[in-house]
């Protein structure tokens, strides 16, 4: 298998997310070892974002709390998929809270 570079700096800003045609699909992510460090710039290449709305997403929880690295804030690449996952199980599980409580009160 061919050992692939990731480096965000080596990849083709307008396809950035590795999708092709694929709006919304951020392949790259899945693609990283869960130890890669991503920075905030990383991070606002990664979702084509700019660094003020990567922080504003960690600010609203969509994001997890990057940790401080050579004066600036980084990741795992692990750490920000364990999050959305995390982010998702609970947004089933409110929606099931939600479902059960439909039920509930439907005659």
């Amino acid at each position: 298998m061919e050992d692939r570079n990731h480096d965000l700096a080596s990849v083709d800003s307008d396809n950035l997310d590795g999708s092709g045609d694929l709006p919304g699909i951020i392949v790259l992510l899945g693609e990283l070892k869960p130890s890669a460090i991503i920075t905030e710039e990383g991070a606002a290449r990664l979702f084509n974002r700019h660094v003020a709305s990567v922080k504003r997403a960690v600010q609203r929880g969509e994001l997890p709390p990057p940790c401080r690295l050579f004066g600036g804030n980084a990741w795992t690449a692990g750490a920000i998929v364990q999050h959305i996952e995390k982010r998702l199980d609970q947004a089933a599980q409110e929606a099931k809270r939600e479902a059960d409580k439909i039920a509930r009160l439907s005659p």
